[in-house]
């Protein structure tokens, strides 16, 4: 079964550049809203999103995101956008950054890779510190209707 989604598509560099990872967007989510399959989403732009595969972050706006045919086991929801909010554990930094990335199955699972792989995140001079306790992660599903 194929479903059309809006995806961001990442520039992971040692994935596929024939089949680049990308992240599905719900139709309304705090990146923004795609209301339809040929509007650019709105909202906070440029955005930093994480690929879990690959621990690589980068910083996407609306001209990454497009129309994609998505396959899907039939009843099987579409992955859920998570927003991970998080503080620098640097010295004396404390810096606030928010990161979308998708295909997780659970807020646990993302942070475990996150301070295994310790993806670099460019914050102020220096790479963003990951530390336990200073994330967390808030679930979007794909057919939440938030503003």
């Amino acid at each position: 079964m194929f479903t059309m989604v809006s995806a961001v598509i990442l520039d992971c560099p040692r994935g596929n550049p024939d089949d680049p990872c990308r992240i599905p967007l719900p139709l309304q989510s705090l990146v923004g809203m795609c209301d339809g399959p040929r509007d650019l989403p709105m909202g906070t732009w440029p955005a930093v999103f994480l690929c879990l595969t690959h621990a690589h972050a980068c910083v996407r706006s609306p001209r990454n995101v497009q129309l994609e045919d998505e396959i899907r086991v039939p009843e099987e929801p579409t992955p859920s956008l998570w927003r991970i909010e998080c503080e620098c554990a640097h010295e004396n930094c404390g810096r606030r950054h928010a990161l979308y990335t998708s295909r997780a199955p659970d807020w646990e699972t993302i942070e475990r890779v996150i301070l295994l792989r310790s993806p670099h995140v460019d914050c102020d001079g220096h790479q963003l510190v990951w530390r336990t306790g200073s994330m967390r992660g808030i679930e979007i599903a794909h057919d939440s209707f938030m503003r």
